[in-house]
């Protein structure tokens, strides 16, 4: 009798002891982290496994699909840390932005002393500027404070470049500038945001040049006197007509006039070809100007590496591929396009292609090509002379090699001008 009143007497205190060792041993069954990442079976693990090494390979989409295999599987329990951090990279690389933003805050609030919280902070701003721009006054101060935390951290480039782009938009041009230049000096392990940076970058050197504010170039003035002409005045200054009309903002060089004050830019252009990137810088008095995407030699060693020079320009080439065809200018399987500046007796040179998606790979004899706004650009400001080094070897892990085309029958000079 005294034992069963013993077990009356304690039993409200053994059911809220049971109650609480169910709910101590729930949450520890349904803990994130390395709990949950023990608990993996055999064919979970390899399902990770295979996950990363599609986005290794660049199949982002496949690697989403395991992942959300390996979300359902786990139920209310989740993903564990690192798995989840890894489905946050294949979002980034397949483009998923709105969803991005959503997860990588799910994961922010799930693994808040997680080593890889800065990781998931910077997806989480990345995919909010993304899908909804900097117009947010939040948003912007927090991308804003995450750069200036973070500036040399290998992913933040893509929110600089952000923030660099809202400030060109609201007329900033200066503050632009000046974020632009900082952000090129830190180191980016994302090539892609590295040209985009050196691009945008770029674009704005070009414009300050052409409006007198470059740093490195300094100006004289100069009186248009009898007998001068832009091509005399240009050949003078050691500068192309284009871009002392450009700088001028000339139009007709037939209307020039006596007495007429002229902008001269005192400056020297410089190109340095990497073949390891396919980009092609110019400097201007040795400070970084611009760069453009190039293609260079499909076989390694045939964009040769060295110390050369401009030799010639011409507008509309003619192409002679070495086959005894040749093609004129205007026809449209012209291979050289729009512009041609020989480096390497007439047989080397960076010219135009009719091919733009080959740029950025190795596609070509061993010339450098370049997309035709670009190279038409870049011939307004080159002149003769000009020093081009071209450097590196072919990376295959940045760029592919594109096998020649068949190239079409060349069209008679008649058959050229019908088509005008």
């Amino acid at each position: 009798m005294r034992r069963t009143s013993l077990l009356k007497q304690f039993a409200p205190v053994l059911a809220v002891a049971a109650i609480f060792l169910v709910i101590v041993v729930a949450w520890w069954a349904s803990r994130p982290g390395d709990a949950a990442t023990a608990a993996l079976s055999e064919e979970q693990t390899q399902k990770v496994a295979l996950a990363t090494k599609l986005l290794e390979q660049g199949d982002p989409v496949r690697a989403l699909r395991l992942f959300e295999e390996l979300e359902t599987e786990a139920g209310t329990r989740g993903l564990d840390e690192t798995t989840a951090l890894l489905k946050l990279q294949a979002l980034d690389k397949a483009g998923h932005q709105a969803v991005l933003a959503r997860e990588a805050r799910t994961f922010l609030e799930r693994f808040p002393a997680s080593k890889s919280a800065k990781e998931a902070q910077l997806y989480h701003l990345g995919a909010e500027v993304a899908t909804a721009g900097l117009s947010n006054p939040l948003l912007l101060r927090s991308v804003e404070e995450f750069v200036a935390q973070n500036p040399t951290h290998p992913g933040v480039g893509r929110l600089t470049l952000a923030l660099a782009r809202h400030e060109l938009a609201i007329g900033d041009r200066t503050a632009a500038q000046r974020r632009l230049q900082t952000a090129m000096t830190a180191d980016t392990t994302d090539p892609a945001i590295a040209n985009a940076l050196r691009r945008e970058m770029g674009d704005l050197n070009l414009q300050a040049l052409l409006r007198g504010n470059f740093p490195a170039v300094k100006e004289a003035t100069y009186a248009v006197k009898s007998g001068d002409s832009i091509w005399v005045l240009a050949r003078r200054h050691n500068l192309t007509p284009e871009l002392l009309m450009k700088v001028n903002g000339i139009d007709d060089p037939a209307r020039l006039r006596v007495g007429q004050s002229l902008r001269i830019p005192e400056v020297a252009f410089s190109l340095v070809c990497d073949v390891s990137t396919n980009q092609l810088h110019v400097y201007a008095n040795n400070e970084f100007l611009k760069s453009y995407p190039v293609r260079t030699g499909r076989v390694a060693g045939t964009t040769p590496v060295g110390d050369f020079k401009i030799l010639n320009k011409k507008t509309g080439p003619t192409w002679r591929p070495g086959d005894g065809r040749t093609y004129l200018p205007g026809d449209p399987n012209n291979e050289l396009g729009t512009r041609w500046m020989a480096f390497d007796g007439d047989i080397l040179g960076i010219h135009g292609t009719i091919h733009p998606d080959t740029v950025g790979h190795y596609a070509s004899n061993g010339c450098i090509g370049m997309k035709t706004s670009d190279v038409e650009e870049l011939f307004d400001l080159v002149g003769i002379g000009t020093s081009l080094k071209i450097m590196g070897k072919q990376d295959l892990t940045q760029a592919k090699v594109i096998p020649a085309r068949e190239i079409p029958a060349p069209l008679t000079e008649r058959e050229i001008a019908s088509r005008r």
